[in-house]
């Protein structure tokens, strides 16, 4: 009995200094974390402090400060697509996905820490100066780019109707400074076969072939595209051409909308996978469905979400892609509006193609390859490679609607 009652008393010590010891390490761990944080605030509370106090010039009000904090906090993570923006920058940011912006009209990336143009829009200042995909930007108003982040880039191209912003460009080993005046840019999300030449246009129309081209995705992408898709379809298409070349990507939610109208009911648009590995699969709905032969024109800038269409076509709708291997951005940014005006877009996903490809930084292959890379080729040069991946896109779905017959 006395043996029995010290083996159960030295049992609920040990149990008793388990629970403090691994409650005590957990307190430790919450302790060093909330430390870490606490002098995080110190400091910049110091600097503020000190800057105010000490700095030769006029200091800055206290929410450009604070601003700049807060870029060089989400630039610390090292991602080129989670960015804080500013009050003025989302409220740009805003207007995009609404369809319009003040600027100069053009859509740009980086690429290998360049930044590139990767579409002008047609018929904007930036188009009549000649602009080209593929032409990097070396300078805006002789402040260098290299290094220089996206969003910092887009404020510094952008601003009001009227004023002017010179860049230096590059373009096969030669340069120039461009000087143009900015303007409002109402953007056309999808064109159809007017925008071609005359020839190939009648090519297709004797072919009885619809083309449709989506420069970008926002918030009027699906009306648009739908639209099209709907003359297409009233014309008596036989197959289709859907020209994702030099297609940046923009709202994942207008993407997947337009893949709703080409893959069955029930069938993956997109898998999104999670920080802890969860996946959802977005799903195609019910409605009216496009069923014909279907080509993808893509190129090294179909990104983001041009790519998760590309590919939802691909594995879920047996389309065809034609072209060059897509730019690989397949991660997903979440947008959380902040304190002040401002908010930060946040990469928290990846997403997988219908068929389960993970693409980000490789892209998507063609199954069809035509043409070449744009990147630093000359005017003639881009026209000559894009009018191949045409050509070449004709001639497939002239194909595959022969088969179908």
């Amino acid at each position: 009995m006395i043996r029995g009652r010290l083996t159960g008393a030295l049992l609920v010590v040990v149990l008793a200094a388990g629970v403090f010891l691994a409650g005590y390490g957990i307190g430790q761990r919450a302790v060093v974390a909330r430390s870490a944080d606490d002098q995080g605030f110190a400091l910049l509370r110091e600097l503020l402090v000190q800057v105010r106090r000490e700095f030769l010039t006029p200091v800055p009000e206290a929410s450009r400060l604070f601003d700049g904090a807060a870029r060089g906090m989400l630039d610390a993570l090292g991602d080129p697509y989670t960015r804080y923006m500013d009050a003025r920058v989302f409220k740009e940011f805003s207007q995009d996905a609404q369809g319009y912006f003040f600027g100069v009209g053009i859509f740009i990336d980086i690429r290998d820490r360049h930044l590139i143009v990767v579409q002008p829009i047609e018929g904007t200042p930036a188009h009549r100066a000649g602009l080209r995909a593929g032409d990097r930007i070396l300078r805006i108003n002789q402040v260098p780019t290299d290094g220089m982040a996206l969003q910092e880039a887009v404020t510094r191209i952008r601003g009001p109707a009227g004023t002017k912003v010179t860049l230096r460009m590059g373009r096969a080993g030669q340069t120039n400074d461009v000087e143009i005046t900015r303007a409002r840019v109402q953007i056309v999300t999808a064109q159809g076969p007017g925008t071609l030449e005359p020839a190939v246009q009648k090519d297709l129309s004797d072919a009885r072939l619809g083309y449709v081209r989506v420069l970008t995705f926002n918030e009027q992408t699906p009306k648009e595209v739908g639209s099209a898709l709907d003359r297409v379809m009233t014309e008596g298409a036989r197959g289709l051409i859907l020209d994702l070349r030099s297609n940046g990507g923009g709202l994942l939610g207008a993407a997947t909308q337009v893949a709703d109208r080409f893959v069955a009911d029930g069938r993956p648009v997109v898998h999104i996978v999670d920080r802890d590995g969860r996946r959802k699969t977005d799903r195609a709905g019910p409605g009216a469905k496009l069923t014909l032969p279907v080509v993808v024109l893509v190129n090294e800038f179909t990104a983001s979400a041009s790519e998760i269409l590309a590919g939802a076509l691909r594995d879920s709708a047996g389309a065809v892609l034609v072209g060059q291997r897509t730019f690989g951005k397949g991660v997903i940014q979440t947008l959380f509006p902040l304190t002040g005006g401002g908010a930060a877009a946040v990469t928290t996903a990846k997403y997988l193609t219908p068929a389960g490809q993970d693409i980000h930084g490789k892209g998507i292959p063609p199954g069809v390859a035509a043409g070449d890379r744009l990147e630093g080729k000359t005017e003639a040069e881009v026209n000559r490679i894009q009018a191949q991946q045409l050509r070449r896109g004709i001639e497939v779905l002239k194909q595959r609607a022969a088969q179908r017959r």
